[in-house]
């Protein structure tokens, strides 16, 4: 890709970064990012449809970053993939922090932890003997919502904590709640 191209996308993208710290993503308008980037509203139309077709592709490439790691995986699809997540919102703190912020997209974090629902879903058809298809459906609903509640409470507050600290916070709620069901 042409470095103008990359130059002005990157521009765009900073620019939504830092109107997120004290804008919501719904109240941003594409004349007010021109603006703010100094780039003409031509130029931004020619690769994005509106804000949120931008976010989504920022969103995207991130995503398509994450899905490259399920392979890696090997047991607790769910669970690993939380802490990878964490580790690698620690080491992008910058635009995950903007993008799952208050002002952010409030699905994003939910299409990221949906990655592994295929994989999580059949290792525990394997491993929890107890637990019906429904059942299993909930377990993923409830681990997904009490991982995203965890990790947006730290996202707020900045990231004090270890990132590690808090995959095996979450880890040990996830498999208490699954060893019922062994």
């Amino acid at each position: 890709m042409d470095k103008r191209i990359l130059k002005s996308k990157k521009k765009l993208t900073n620019t939504l970064l830092e109107l997120l710290k004290n804008k919501r993503l719904e109240d941003i308008t594409v004349l007010e990012l021109c603006h703010k980037a100094n780039i003409n509203r031509t130029t931004f139309y020619k690769y994005y449809k509106d804000i949120e077709d931008l976010v989504l592709k920022i969103e995207n490439s991130l995503i398509s970053d994450l899905a490259q790691i399920i392979p890696e995986i090997k047991r607790n699809y769910l669970i690993s993939f939380t802490s990878k997540i964490i580790e690698t919102f620690a080491s992008k703190k910058e635009i995950y922090t903007r993008l799952l912020s208050e002002n952010g997209d409030h699905t994003f974090l939910r299409r990221i932890l949906r990655l592994v629902y295929d994989e999580s879903i059949e290792e525990w058809k394997k491993l929890l003997r107890k637990a019906s298809a429904n059942d299993l459906e909930k377990i993923y609903s409830f681990i997904v919502d009490g991982s995203i509640g965890i990790i947006k409470k730290w996202i707020k507050e900045e990231c004090q904590d270890d990132p590690q600290n808090v995959a095996i916070f979450i880890n040990k709620i996830c498999m208490s709640g699954l060893s019922s069901f062994i």
